[in-house]
C-alpha cells in the first residue's frame, strides 16, 4: 500500500506493508509468570566497590594526627585521621568497614583535596 505523508509542507510518498495481527497469548492466572526470573531477581552486586575502600581527603590542610595503624580493623565512619585547615580540625572517617591496608600520609604532612590518605581491605 502506498501513502503520502506531508511534513512541514513537504510531501513524501511511502510504501507501507500491512502485517497480520499477532496471536494474543491468553493470560495466565499468575501475571508474573511470563516475566523471566533474571528480571525479577537481578544479579547480586557487591556491597562495596574497590574505589569505596579508598579514604580521600575532603579538604586541603595538614595532617594533625593519625588514629589507626596498618592491619587495624575499622568500622564505617571510625576516625582514621585528623586534618587541620584554617585553625579547624576535621576528623576523617573510614568510608566503609574494613582493615587498614596502608596509610599514605604522615602527621605534619600537607594534603590536597581529593588526595588518597589510606586504603582499606
Amino acid at each position: 500500500m502506498k501513502l503520502r505523508i506531508t511534513i512541514e509542507d513537504t510531501s513524501y510518498d511511502v510504501a507501507v506493508e500491512v502485517l497480520a495481527e499477532p496471536q494474543a497469548v491468553p493470560p495466565k492466572d499468575d501475571p508474573l509468570a511470563a516475566v523471566p526470573q533474571s528480571v525479577l531477581q537481578p544479579p547480586h552486586l557487591p556491597d562495596t566497590r574497590p574505589e569505596d575502600k579508598i579514604c580521600r581527603s575532603p579538604i586541603a590542610g595538614v595532617v594533625v594526627a593519625i588514629s589507626v595503624s596498618p592491619r587495624q580493623r575499622v568500622r564505617q565512619n571510625d576516625s582514621v585521621l585528623i586534618i587541620e585547615a584554617m585553625k579547624m580540625q576535621t576528623s576523617i572517617g573510614a568510608p566503609v568497614d574494613g582493615v587498614v591496608e596502608e596509610i599514605l600520609v604522615k602527621a605534619g604532612e600537607a594534603v590536597k583535596s581529593g588526595q588518597v590518605l589510606c586504603r582499606l581491605g
